[in-house]
């Protein structure tokens, strides 16, 4: 059925929310005296960095400055970042199947060199669109078109994997079903629309059997 698994990095297959959300709470709080609370930012995980800072009422013209502060932030809270349990494991079992492994993310690509490749999973990878590919960005279908452009699978071949509501609206509009992350996802009723709910990684192996 699927011949494409593509995956969210954030909140999918590693937990970086700890690590982006105190490290925004101290580029706002202490270097821009704001009073945000980590419950207050952390609503805005996953999104782009542009859309959540909009979202949280930050002047546009304070953004470009403020993005850039907190990638120099997450260096002092890169130790949180960990790959989610089980999730190197089904990778590796994945890779026994004919099938193709691909990422889709928010990151830039030097945020995703910087953050992603440390990690050493990488490699496993055939594909990958970062937010430097595309013109539009989550919820647009735009990045998973892409990915459908340059794996060559199909849309109804594809199964996208994310953890919030605009990994799911961008599956959906690209026309690939959806699979929520319920390791990592805050589900608080957003995802009625999700084709699958995996509440632990190994679950995918299963999916693609």
């Amino acid at each position: 059925m699927f011949k494409n698994i593509v995956f969210d990095i954030d909140g999918t297959l590693i937990d970086t929310e700890k690590a982006y959300m105190n490290a925004l709470l101290k580029v706002l709080n202490e270097q821009r005296h704001h009073d945000f609370t980590y419950e207050q930012v952390v609503t805005i995980f996953g999104i782009p960095a542009k859309e959540g800072l909009q979202e949280l009422g930050l002047a546009d013209e304070d953004i470009p400055g403020i993005i850039k502060d907190w990638y120099v932030a997450f260096d002092d809270f890169a130790d949180l970042a960990s790959i989610f349990d089980g999730v190197t494991n089904t990778l590796k079992s994945l890779q026994t199947f004919d099938i193709e492994l691909g990422i889709v993310t928010s990151k830039t690509l030097a945020e995703f060199k910087s953050v992603f490749d440390p990690l050493g999973l990488t490699p496993i990878f055939q594909n990958v669109v970062t937010a430097s590919d595309t013109a539009k960005h989550k919820p647009d279908p735009e990045p998973l078109l892409k990915m459908i452009e340059i794996s060559g699978i199909p849309a109804e071949q594809t199964l996208y994997i994310g953890d919030t509501k605009f990994d799911l609206d961008c599956a959906h509009g690209a026309g690939v079903k959806f699979g929520l992350a319920g390791w990592g996802a805050h589900n608080n009723g957003q995802f009625q629309e999700m084709d699958y709910f995996l509440s632990r990684p190994a679950e995918i192996v299963d999916l693609v059997r």
